[in-house]
């Protein structure tokens, strides 16, 4: 079709710009402004910007360069946030945010959702955060910019812009034959353009050493230390982006991303495949549109055209793969989307003291077979309109309010899909209802006041994704009569600030009810989605930013929460959610040494969780630490040493038979021009 081809080109487009370049942009640390909620005086040398919101955070590549960091393990360094990995550099990893699953939060680049068609958690393995300027993190809603609909938060990584004149290279290596590297530029093309580009490569062998459980789970005696095989991963990515101030006082930026992934697909512990692997392809193209400010600078307007396209495919060969042999027709599989998205905007400030933004969008997705899947196609069209809109109506107290409603359609091209009476071809997908969504949240205290604080409730919808409702999946069956998933949030938040502004205290109760969530269950053998999750979350979070001398920075992080599956069965009803940990802490000190030397230490520990709903599989409490040397010869150019998992823990993840990596090394250079 028409679109699909557009899509086709996009890609071919952005990975053609993103090779011929082989650039990337400058690092622009105050590029764009923090959310003005009032950010403290406190250091942010670490990376993470303190606001007075316990519900939005901001974290900049100083909080992850030289440190051996993840995205998942960048993100559960905040408080509220759990993570999960499946191995090394490049493996599958995600989070949940105040115990609301991976699946059910939104992640995005540069505004444009990554999730796709199939319903499934983003896959945080495939982010390389040298290609990223920041990242914006919303614990308890979607903001209105993203369309407020979705349960879990939103997760937004915003890639390295045109603004200011640099550039950098950064390269390193690791254990296991770990490397990566990024090389980084902008430059004015003439006084109304500004160009920057980036390319950045990562790969790990992952061979690392396990302990092999020879199929006995629960035997210690025949277990061995083995070595983890097809494992490797590599990635390769580029992004181009022009910046353009147009005569008449409009600013222009057209981007171009590609991305390229590939890696091995290790199978069971006790049967490693050898030539299974995954190959995932990526790119987005982006035009977006600023005015000027009109009405005396009281009304802003935006507008911007997204063009995205995914294929993932997977090459699974077991059980016959251990030995090098295999059926690779029959288990060769995988699926393109294609994601286009028109969009507009409006910043307002009507009043003094009130101001809002309003945003309507179209999206279309369709996801197609590709491999050696049955031909199969669905298309999905939504419209969202959202708005938010916050009033101070005296000194120390204001009043908002956020809402969207989405109306969607969805269509079967054609293909076969599993029913419970068996495979068959649906003549039309189910009609869907319209969702709304909102909240209201108040603030309290001045932007000065050493007490501030904000509470807030609010009701979420999320629609099922089109594979949900339309299996495609070997061994799924469909279900077109999902319902949708809803959830109920409340949140209350204050923020103390001691005297001389060198400490900050927050505190923040979150509570969220769920329902309708959805669940794969299993029958004989198949997969089948059900509405039938129900969980109830209640928790505190605590944070404390000081820096007592000018050269000790110290935060400390805490979650306290009580997570309960509240579904109708009384095999799970009253236990804990899987994945959820009752308890879980972090601790980071940063030591400015004399030289310019600086040392970073940082400990986090976790408190038992199972890993299956009938809490019959605990997984044990870890401690895990790491620390970091950095050495600044120049002002421009930083050496940094770092060893992660320190103690060498090599706890299992309850998503796959492998543990995590023992203890990880890594040397990384930067230098800046």
């Amino acid at each position: 079709m028409r679109t699909t081809s557009f899509c086709k080109a996009a890609y071919a487009a952005a990975l053609w710009c993103c090779a011929a370049t082989g650039f990337a942009v400058a690092h622009v640390p105050d590029a764009a402004p923090v959310q003005d909620l009032g950010v403290s005086e406190v250091s942010g040398d670490d990376g993470y910007k303190p606001t007075t919101s316990a519900n939005y955070t901001e974290i900049t590549s100083d909080a992850w360069e030289g440190k051996g960091l993840s995205a998942a393990d960048l993100l559960s360094t905040l408080p509220g946030i759990q993570s999960y990995k499946q191995g090394g550099l490049g493996s599958f990893q995600t989070v949940s945010i105040r115990g609301i699953a991976a699946r059910n939060i939104l992640i995005c680049v540069d505004g444009v959702p990554l999730n796709d068609a199939s319903g499934g958690a983003v896959n945080l393995g495939s982010i390389d955060l040298n290609q990223m300027e920041k990242v914006e993190v919303y614990k308890n809603n979607v903001p209105a910019k993203f369309g407020v609909s979705g349960l879990g938060g939103a997760i937004n990584f915003v890639t390295k812009n045109a603004v200011k004149k640099g550039g950098r290279v950064l390269a390193a290596y690791g254990n296991h034959n770990t490397w990566e590297g990024s090389f980084q530029v902008a430059t004015p093309v003439t006084d109304s353009i500004m160009f920057a580009s980036s390319f950045a490569t990562r790969h790990s062998d992952n061979d690392y050493e396990y302990t092999n459980r020879n199929g006995t789970q629960y035997n210690d005696e025949d277990d061995y230390t083995a070595t983890r095989e097809n494992a490797e991963f590599t990635d390769v990515s580029g992004n181009v982006q022009f910046r353009m101030l147009h005569g008449n006082g409009y600013f222009s930026t057209l981007s171009a991303t590609a991305s390229r992934a590939e890696s091995g697909n290790p199978g069971k512990e006790q049967n490693q495949t050898k030539v299974a692997k995954f190959v995932g392809e990526s790119a987005l193209i982006r035009y977006g549109l600023e005015s000027v400010g009109y009405l005396d600078d009281k009304l802003f307007l935006y507008g911007a055209l997204s063009a995205r396209f995914d294929k993932n495919m997977s090459s699974s060969f077991y059980p016959l793969d251990h030995i090098g042999f295999g059926n690779n027709v029959f288990m060769d599989y995988g699926t393109a989307t294609y994601k286009l998205v028109p969009e507009l905007w409006t910043e307002f400030t009507p009043l003094e003291h009130l101001t809002g933004t309003a945003r309507v969008a179209y999206e279309w997705e369709r996801a197609e077979a590709r491999g050696n899947s049955k031909g199969w196609a669905l298309d999905r069209k939504t419209f969202v309109g959202s708005g938010d809109l916050y009033y101070q109506f005296f000194k120390y107290a204001g009043l908002g309010g956020e809402g969207s409603v989405q109306v969607l359609k969805d269509r079967l091209d054609k293909g076969t899909f599993v029913l419970p009476t068996g495979s068959r071809t649906l003549e039309k997908a189910a009609d869907r209802d319209a969702t709304f969504a909102g909240r209201i949240y108040s603030r309290f205290g001045a932007s000065a006041s050493p007490l501030t604080g904000e509470v807030s409730i609010g009701r979420f919808y999320q629609q099922p994704a089109l594979m949900e409702l339309y299996g495609t999946f070997p061994g799924a069956v469909s279900n077109p009569e999902l319902k949708r998933e809803k959830a109920t949030k409340f949140e209350a938040t204050g923020t103390y600030r001691f005297p001389g502004n060198r400490t900050t205290f927050q505190a923040t109760y979150f509570e969220s009810h769920v329902e309708d969530g959805i669940y794969w269950l299993m029958s004989v053998e198949l997969l089948r989605p059900e509405n039938v999750a129900r969980s109830l979350v209640r928790g505190v979070e605590m944070e404390l930013n000081s820096s007592p001398t000018k050269f000790l920075d110290v935060v400390l992080r805490a979650t306290i929460q009580k997570t309960r599956d509240r579904s109708h069965s009384n095999t799970y009803n009253g236990n804990k959610l899987p994945g959820e940990p009752d308890r879980s802490y972090y601790a980071e000190a940063t030591l400015h040494l004399p030289f310019r030397f600086n040392f970073i230490w940082a400990s986090d520990w976790r408190s038992v969780m199972y890993s299956d709903r009938a809490n019959r599989t605990d997984q044990p409490a870890v401690a895990t630490h790491r620390a970091s040397l950095s050495y600044n010869p120049f002002d421009n150019t930083r050496l940094t040493f770092s060893v992660n998992n320190i103690t060498d823990e090599k706890y299992r993840n309850f998503y796959t038979p492998f543990p995590m990596p023992g203890r990880e090394y890594k040397f990384t250079i930067i230098q800046g021009f």
